[in-house]
């Protein structure tokens, strides 16, 4: 019977298979050939095309297209992760909310500020290499700011710095919600929290006003029901009987295809990786996604970058073929910048 009581491997593991989804996805969704994703907004075209995948396309298409559309979940599972962790470290901590909120914010600074500091030794090196070629000087020292300062995500209207890099702000949206609100409140309140996020996407939804389901989804509201049901997974274990997750796993299905039920997609994803995930409880496949989950802040910093020089140089190879170097490499890139960072600030004593 599966359970919603993790440790510190399980949370790694879960991390893992989320950040290889995401990594996987943000390359094969700027293929042509695979159908795009959902994620901040529910587009019936999008919908149609992974359809007709599904019905016509060979095998190879189908599992290249799954990642290009349903890929981007790997960011709810983050979003759950964070809340289950958050809770069991300060929910009974005495330590103020600005302690909280700093320290949270100097664990992405860790990440963020040495990649900030090449991209601009890039950008102002007469021939860009990894800096989007969008970055115009200017340009990059107000979208570095918005970024440092996490409120890049309020700027709806890009994608700031690069595409992956909108979470970080919408993840400290969260902690401060978090801290000001979610950490003291009772269940009642918690579940109250996500039911208002749900009824509003669900109002902005039917009256068709995309635009603002995008900001939303952009921001923390279109993540606080899942942030809050890790919240409540820390305080109180549970078993959930098979039944249930297969019922979970089924109404997950059927959130692909209807945009009311997409509302809650982002939550019922949980029940998949909860079915999945005793799988990767032994063996390879547990070493595998702990030793991903461990590189998952560097994966996700630097596999934006790494993408971008793939998809220039490694245009006359299929796409599945690009896909596996592309994923070589971002291990590679993330270990080197990982090993760095952890050297750099061991000397620094930080």
């Amino acid at each position: 019977m599966p359970t919603l009581q993790y440790d510190r491997s399980d949370s790694q593991v879960l991390k893992g298979i989320g950040i290889l989804l995401i990594v996987l996805h943000n390359f094969f969704h700027t293929f042509p050939e695979f159908p795009p994703e959902c994620e901040f907004e529910y587009i019936p075209d999008n919908v149609g095309r992974f359809v007709d995948t599904l019905g016509r396309g060979n095998l190879r298409t189908i599992v290249l297209s799954l990642f290009s559309f349903l890929g981007h979940y790997g960011v709810s599972v983050f979003v759950f992760v964070s809340g289950y962790g958050l809770a069991k470290r300060y929910g009974q901590s005495p330590d103020a909310g600005w302690r909280i909120l700093l320290h949270r914010a100097t664990q992405l600074w860790k990440w963020i500020v040495p990649m900030a500091l090449l991209l601009l030794l890039d950008r102002y090196s007469g021939h860009t290499h990894i800096t989007y070629q969008y970055l115009e000087n200017q340009k990059i020292w107000t979208d570095l700011l918005a970024m440092l300062t996490f409120t890049a995500n309020f700027l709806v209207d890009r994608f700031v710095i690069a595409g992956p890099w909108w979470y970080f702000g919408m993840a400290f949206q969260l902690y401060v919600i978090y801290v000001l609100f979610l950490r003291r409140a009772g269940d009642r309140a918690v579940w109250i929290a996500s039911a208002v996020a749900w009824a509003l996407l669900l109002v902005l939804q039917g009256l068709g006003c995309n635009d603002l389901v995008f900001t939303l989804r952009y921001n923390f509201v279109g993540w606080l029901p899942v942030f809050c049901i890790g919240i409540l997974a820390a305080r109180h274990p549970l078993r959930l009987p098979w039944g249930w997750v297969a019922l979970g796993c089924v109404l997950f299905v059927l959130s692909l295809f209807n945009p009311y039920l997409w509302v809650f997609s982002s939550t019922l994803v949980l029940f998949p990786f909860t079915a999945v995930l005793p799988l990767f409880k032994r063996g390879i496949l547990y070493k595998i996604t702990l030793g991903l989950g461990g590189l998952s802040a560097a994966l996700f910093i630097t596999h934006a970058f790494v993408r971008q020089q793939i998809l220039i140089y490694a245009k006359p190879l299929p796409a599945e073929w690009s896909g596996l170097l592309y994923l070589a490499l971002c291990l590679a890139v993330a270990w080197i910048y990982r090993q760095v960072l952890i050297a750099l600030y061991k000397r620094l004593h930080w």
